[in-house]
């Protein structure tokens, strides 16, 4: 297989994998029940886990597959506009600190400060799209559950990382 194949093909699976702990974890119900849509964050696991093994671009390319092709299959093209901006700017704030801090910020402190940078854009978004500024009010709320998920998802990269046999992706 060329190093292009194996590329695409990595790039398809953790896409993949992504896709589907996404959806499975959209048929729960929120974490918190005041606060819609607060979610563990499962498929960040995939996203950190891929920026550590794959690299910038390829997590890059993951999230925003993950995204599109999320809003897609569950006909949520509304939530588009939320998961795209808050996806890619935290990941994109996981990129700059794994890549300028790490191991001096561990892992799950990149994916804490991912998580709720995630929640500001989208109680962000939220603002904007329902012209009000009254969201901010549940922005605490939203921090605290995105420094729960964070912890858990930085937790849950360190050990697949570790303790994921390096065949499955090289």
């Amino acid at each position: 297989m060329t190093n292009g194949t194996k590329r695409i093909t990595r790039l398809a699976a953790f896409t993949a994998l992504a896709l589907i702990m996404s959806l499975l974890e959209s048929m729960l119900p929120p974490l918190i029940p005041m606060l819609p849509g607060a979610k563990m964050g499962l498929s960040n696991v995939v996203a950190l886990t891929a920026l550590i093994i794959l690299g910038y671009t390829d997590a890059l390319i993951i999230q925003l597959l993950r995204c599109v092709l999320g809003g897609i299959i569950t006909g949520g093209l509304t939530g588009l506009m939320f998961s795209v901006p808050a996806g890619m700017i935290s990941l994109a704030a996981m990129i700059l600190l794994y890549r300028f801090l790490f191991p001096k910020v561990s892992l799950m402190g990149i994916s804490f400060v991912g998580a709720v940078l995630h929640n500001i854009v989208q109680v962000g978004v939220a603002c904007l799209y329902l012209g009000t500024s009254q969201l901010i009010a549940m922005l605490p709320y939203y921090v605290l559950a995105g420094i729960g998920a964070g912890l858990f998802v930085g937790i849950a990269s360190y050990f697949v990382v570790k303790y994921l046999p390096k065949k499955i992706y090289m």
